[in-house]
Formats: structure tokens, sequence, C-alpha cells
């Protein structure tokens, strides 16, 4: 069926892709997985051979390797970095780096990872926060820093890795087809017609590449599912060959959320083992950590586990379809398949029954204990979010039977006892007990299906019930991992943890409701860090742009865990930025507008005209950074008309467009070619950082309120807490480092490269009239000038911008 090209002739039609689901050799299409080959390996440190600082130096100086490239010019920031990264490979330490825009720090620590694993043979792994990174790294930077080896290039190997929701798994593909084209939904059919088009040519099974976001939840495959070596599939499995080509890199990229993921669950991943791991976009690390390591408990969560075990698909009619999960491929085994003349057929057929029985009284039980929990929210009906927690009985000794814990809530930071007219904690015992026992029951029941699916396999001999059994038993453990974590967060007695109840909106689109979300997230992952990573690995590096506050490391090594290293083992470099801000930056802050803290809809009104005249002044081109998205949909409210007027482009962050399809328009904008208008973006929390738009179409950036954690979010609320019972004021030593931060990230969209020039202004009067205003404004590199007026900040933006013709 596939031609030499890969592709399928005759697709995608819908003639041809029912006949490719009835195809018991449709996998024929894809390719085998190849065997053999190098592998890189894990010597121990004193087996590994160091680097020469100098030489390695040589490569990106006057002269060296890199040195005549196109566009090189001489950073020092970025050999400083390199040599550091060099000297804590060869000495076994960690780095804490912080690399202005424009240093070159991909390379300063890729140019040492180059040369370091292919000296050793070891694997090196670099973690990225975002896709566009890893992108960059793999498709540009890499190859560049490869050239290093010299005619030994052709011998270097990298690798880019993805989470295992990332790839197709094809047993996954195999269930989705079970039934046939025409138990598809309607608005699947297109995108498994695309799908299967995409199969015949995809070389890694990655699933960004097809789009499919309806088909997508049901392509992948979890972990606690895979088979492994026992799948039917093994040979020709898309995370296997993505295995096999990390086993052979010298350097290996791959994101924050899968790292982790390795690192507390050793020898169940993809990633081999490795003692070098460098951690750029560093500054998202602690977000990235704490919510891998938190917990949920949900009635989607639920819904989605019982799916695995059973659904059922509704027709266009309404009626009942289609039947899907693992308990669906089971009975069509035993309606038509060889499990059919197994003597074991009419036990796995009560089995299934029993499960599927059961699973209606769990979700019942499921149902009773939200509503139990929905009273969570009784002291204040109107409320959103809502903190709880259980507290000892003081007085009663440990193990009394009449030491029940008190539960409290919080509001605004002020934990008090539930009443009794409010909260029965035996209701929600007899409700989580009862949800407990029939989750159980159904988890046993699953045990005993996956023992009678494996005697099948055994006196038979087919690999499908073998296969069937270990889908079985690996689901079974995930119902146990689902107890587990539920009971965790409904006793909420870490006091490590915060724990919240937080109603949300649904999905109005699916017709699902809305419904309560209890999370249970950690105060710190300065342990986590230690115990997985700076304890078992030679060197781990963080780098990023925005690392420390004021001139020091302190806050974030405090808050990686960093601090928690021997003091031997950990080193810190700031690599200083070749830009000359004071020429290339005008900052501003606005003295005349209302503080936004204390008058926001004052604020917004005065902010509202004064972004016209900006930017009517300056010709679009700009960037406008919101902490709230009420703020910025009132503010763009009351701007759109005369934007519009001026022939600008005016786009808002949610009104369509996704944020990559917002900067590129940005950036088309400064293109030549004839109608193009100048663009004006609205963007609050992602738009702080990533948007990297060199050149003219992006020159003036407006924050428009210092970026302060949100009060009354509950894990920075309890972080505040924290701070406090430690001795600490949770305002100078929590709030206002990560407001440094955020602030810094943002301030770094304007320039990117040594020919950039552009205005900030920060719209915010706090950075001038509060005793904290000093730490803002210190953190830039460029002078930050407070102007008395509005028309004074837009007479000064546009001489800047006559000054040299822009």
């Amino acid at each position: 069926m596939p031609l030499a090209d890969g592709k399928m002739k005759g697709l995608p039609k819908a003639t041809s892709v029912p006949l490719f689901m009835d195809d018991p050799n449709w996998a024929d299409c894809v390719p085998d997985m190849k065997s053999g080959g190098p592998k890189c390996r894990l010597p121990s440190h004193e087996d590994c051979s160091p680097l020469d600082p100098d030489a390695v130096a040589h490569h990106l100086q006057p002269g060296g390797t890199l040195g005549g490239m196109e566009g090189y010019e001489p950073r020092p920031g970025q050999i400083d970095m390199l040599r550091a990264v060099v000297r804590a490979f060869n000495n076994r330490e960690h780095l804490m780096v912080e690399a202005g825009t424009g240093v070159g720090k991909s390379l300063a620590y890729l140019v040492p990872s180059v040369l370091w694993s292919f000296t050793n043979d070891t694997p090196v792994v670099l973690s990225t926060n975002t896709r566009n990174l890893q992108s960059q790294l793999i498709a540009h930077d890499l190859p560049r820093a490869a050239q290093v080896l010299g005619d030994d290039a052709g011998g270097f190997r990298a690798a880019v890795l993805k989470g295992r929701s990332n790839y197709l798994c094809l047993r996954a593909l195999e269930e989705v087809m079970q039934g046939g084209w025409f138990t598809l939904d309607e608005d699947e059919k297109p995108e498994f017609e695309r799908l299967v088009e995409w199969l015949h040519r995809t070389p890694d099974g990655d699933l960004d590449d097809l789009g499919a976001e309806t088909l997508r939840p049901r392509l992948s495959c979890p972990g606690e599912d895979c088979m492994g070596r026992r799948c039917r599939y093994a040979g020709k499995c898309f995370i296997a060959k993505a295995r096999a080509r990390a086993m052979r890199a010298h350097v290996i990229v791959a994101n924050h959320a899968l790292v982790l993921a390795e690192a507390t669950s050793p020898g169940s991943g993809i990633l081999p083992a490795y003692g070098r791991l460098v951690f750029d976009e560093a500054h998202n690390l602690e977000d990235v950590a704490t919510e891998f390591f938190s917990y949920e408990l949900s009635r989607p969560a639920l819904l989605q586990l019982m799916g695995k075990l059973v659904r059922t698909q509704r027709t266009r009619r309404g009626g009942i379809g289609h039947k899907r999960g693992i308990i669906g491929t089971v009975e069509r085994q035993l309606a038509k398949g060889d499990l059919a003349q197994s003597a074991r057929a009419g036990e796995i057929r009560e089995l299934c029954t029993r499960a599927q029985v059961q699973s209606r009284f769990a979700l019942k039980a499921g149902e009773e204990l939200f509503e139990v929990l929905g009273r969570l929210f009784s002291p204040a009906q109107g409320a959103s979010v809502l903190r709880y927690r259980c507290v000892p009985p003081s007085g009663i000794a440990a193990g009394d039977p009449k030491a029940r814990p008190t539960r409290q809530y919080s509001l605004h930071g002020l934990f008090a006892d539930y009443t009794p007219a409010q909260w029965d904690e035996g209701d929600l015992s007899t409700a989580a007990n009862r949800f407990e026992n029939a989750l159980a029951r159904l988890q046993g029941i699953l045990v005993d299906l996956a023992t009678a699916l494996q005697f099948a396999c055994g006196a038979n001999e087919l690999p499908l019930f073998g296969d069937l059994a270990g889908q079985v038993q690996g689901l079974a453990q995930t119902f146990t991992e689902f107890i587990l974590e539920s009971r965790f967060i409904l006793a909420a007695n870490d006091p490590s943890r915060v724990y919240w109840a937080e109603r949300r909106s649904g999905d109005p689109s699916r017709k699902f409701p809305p419904y309560i979300c209890l999370t249970a997230a950690p105060l710190s992952i300065a342990e986590e860090m230690k115990r997985h990573f700076y304890d078992t690995k030679d060197s781990v590096i963080l780098c990023s742009a925005t690392l420390r506050v004021g001139d020091r490391f302190d806050y974030m090594g405090r808050r990686l865990g960093f601090s928690l290293c021997r003091p031997e083992r950990i080193k810190a470099l700031a690599a200083a930025s070749p830009f000359d801000y004071f020429r290339q930056a005008l900052v501003m802050a606005a003295e005349s507008l209302p503080d936004p803290s204390s008058r926001g809809k004052d604020y917004v009104a005065g902010l509202a005209p004064f972004l016209v005249d900006l930017f009517s002044a300056v010709r679009g081109r700009g960037l406008v950074l919101f902490t709230s998205y009420e703020m910025m949909r009132e503010t763009a409210r009351l701007v759109n008309d005369e934007l519009v007027a001026s022939d600008v482009e005016f786009l808002v962050q949610g009104d369509g467009l996704s944020r990559e399809a917002m900067v590129e328009r940005l950036k088309k904008a400064a293109e030549p070619g004839a109608g193009k208008r100048p663009v004006v973006l609205f963007g609050a929390q992602s738009f702080w950082e990533g948007v990297d738009v060199p050149g003219d179409a992006l020159s003036c950036v407006v924050i428009a309120r210092l970026p302060f954690p949100q009060v009354g979010e509950p894990i920075v609320e309890a972080r505040s807490e924290k701070v406090t019972e430690e001795g600490g004021s949770s305002f100078r030593d929590y709030m206002i480092p990560e407001a440094v931060i955020r602030f810094r990230q943002g301030v770094g969209r304007l320039v990117r490269t040594k020919s950039d020039r552009g205005v900030v202004v920060v719209a915010d009067s706090r950075i001038v009239s509060k005793n904290y205003g000093p730490l803002f404004r210190h953190a830039l590199a460029a002078s930050v000038h407070a102007v008395p007026t509005l028309p004074e900040i837009v007479s000064r933006a546009s001489e800047f911008f006559d000054a040299d013709g822009r």
C-alpha cells in the first residue's frame, strides 16, 4: 500500500480509509525499528576526560571554528559562560548562570556539551520549557555547535525527545479503529483521514505534526498502560524508536516536564542514564515542577479514568453505539475473535459484566462524594477558590478514636473552623469510604480479569491476549494510584502542601457542566530538586536571562533548591549582555497615572487615551503587557475604535488568534510590501516571555502594571505564609522577587539584537512612588526616567524615533 516516497495511493479518501481500518495488516505502512548501532554510556566521572577551557573557548573567539561564521561578533559574556560550564563539567559542579539577551547562551552551553559528550561518549541532556527553543536548538544551534568537532562532526548524534503524550501509540490507534469507520463521530472522520495519510509519511509519530485535536487524547499511551516489549507493535513503536535514538545520541534535547517525569520514575521512561544536565529557561522551572508534583481530584478526572475502562458512544440519533475502552476491546474479541474459543471465555465475559456494573457504582459514589465536596464552599457561596486543610485536635492523644481532625477553610489567608452547620466531617468520611471501596472493588475485578486473560494467552499462545492482560493490569494499577491520590487530597494534613478547592466553568461546547476540582500542590520544590538532580547528577546547569534579584542569586537559589547543596559544589555567574541599553532603549515611568492597585477604574480611564496617543505617535509597533485579563479587556474596549481609525491593526489576546499567530502578524508588519499596517498587541501572562521580535516591528513595550503574583491565588498565599512563618517578610522576600524577575522578562521583549532601538513605558507609577520602586528600576540595564506628564512621554518617544529616522 505505501509508495516508495512514503505516501499512500488514493489517500486520504473516505472510500479507502474504511478499507485501511479493516485491513489486518494496516501497521505494515510503519517501518520496523532498526536494531544495533552505536550507543552512548554513562562512565564514572573519574573515567571521563576533562576538557581544556582555553581550547574550548577558542572555538568561539576570533579565528576559532565558529569565530568566522556569518554574523560573528566577540561576546565576552559568552566566553565567560562557556568557561564556567566547562569547569562545572570537569569538576562535578552545579552552576547557575544568568545570561542576558545577546550573550549567546545557547552556544555557550552547547559547545561544551557537544565536546564533552563526544569526547567521553556519554549523553548530555538539554532541557527547555518551550517548543520554540527546542526547535531552535535542534534545527540551528546544535548543527552549528557540532562544527567544533571538525572532521568528526559526521559522527555526532543528537535527538529531540518529548513526553509520551506527544507520540502516536499504534495499540491506541488500533483501539480507535476497532469498531470500523462508521463508529467514528462525524467530527472525527476528517481527522482520521488526515491521520491515515500522515501515518504513511511520519518519521517519528510526533502528534504535534498531525493537529487532530479531537482524536489526539485517544492516540497516545501513558506509561502505566504501556506494554513495552510485550506489545505486538513493539517492533514499530514510535516511543521505542525515540528511546533508541536517545540511546545513540550524544546530546538529547528534552523539556522540563519530561526530565522531571523521568527523574522521578527512573528506568521506566525514554531517557537514557546521563550525568550532565542543562536546564535552559530555568526561571520557569519552579512553576513546571510545582504543576508536575501536584495532585488533582475532579469529576472530569474520574470520568477520564472510567473512559479508559469503558465508554459508550452515542449515535447521531441519540441511540447507543460502539463501546470503547478496554472492556469494549475484550468484548469484541469475545464476540468475533479468537478469545471466543478460549476455555476461559465465560469467566472473562462475566468479569467484563461485573466491571461495567461496578463502574456504575463507582461513578454514583463519585457523584455523591463531589456533592459533599461542594459544601466546602458553604461559608462563601460566591467564591470561586477556597483553601482548606485539616489540623489535628489539641489535647487528644494520637491514635485516640476521638481524634478526628478539624477541617478549616481560608478565603483571604486566615483559616477558620467550619461550623457544624457548614460542614460535617462524618458526611465526607462516609462518602469518601464508599467511593474508595467502590474503586477498590473495581480494581480487584480488573486484577482478576487480567489474570484470566493471561491464562487464556498461555493456553492458546496468542500474543493478543497477553497484550490485553497487560493493558488491564496497567489500568488496575492506575486505579490504585487514583485511590491513593484521592485519599491524600481529602486528608489535607500534609503541612508541606497547600490544598484548595476551585469551581471551574466546564465546557459548554461539549455540554460538560461546571465542576469542582481539588488540588494538592507542594509549597516548595527545593527538596525534590536536590533529591532527584543535585544529589544524583554530576553536573546540573541552570541558565536563563533572569535569575537574579538585585545582584544576587539567593532568591532563585532557594526556590530551586540550589542552596541546599554543599557549598563547594555550587557556583554562580552573571554573564554580561553585549547590548548598549543606554543607547538602544529609552525607559520611562509615568508618574501621573493613578495607582492601579488602589484606583483601578481611574487608572484604566487614564491609561486608555494615553495608549492611543502613544501608538499614534510611534506608528504602532507595540506590545502592551497586562497582569489581569479583566483590565486588558476593559482597556482594549476603550482604545479599539481610535486605534483602528489611526490605521493600526489591533490584536488582543483571547479574541480568536493564537499567541503564535499574533506574534507572527507583528513580525510580518515590518516586512516590505504594500498595504501592511503597523500592529499593536495586548497580551497577558504568556506574552511576558518568549516573544522574540527583532527589528522595527516591535519598537514600543508598555508595562501596564508591575507583575506582582496574583493575591488570592492559593499557591501564592500559602508560600507567602510559609515565608512569614520562617521569619521573613512575605512581601519583601517573596512577592517583590517574583515580580522583579517577571518585570525583567517583560522589558526584555524589546531589545533582541544590537541594532534594535525602542521605548519602554512603565505605566505603573508605583515604580517611582513606592519605597520598593528602586528594586525594579535598578533591575534594568538602562536608566528609568520618571516623567511627570503623559504628553511629555509621548513627545520624548517621538523624538527618540525621529532621531534615527524611525
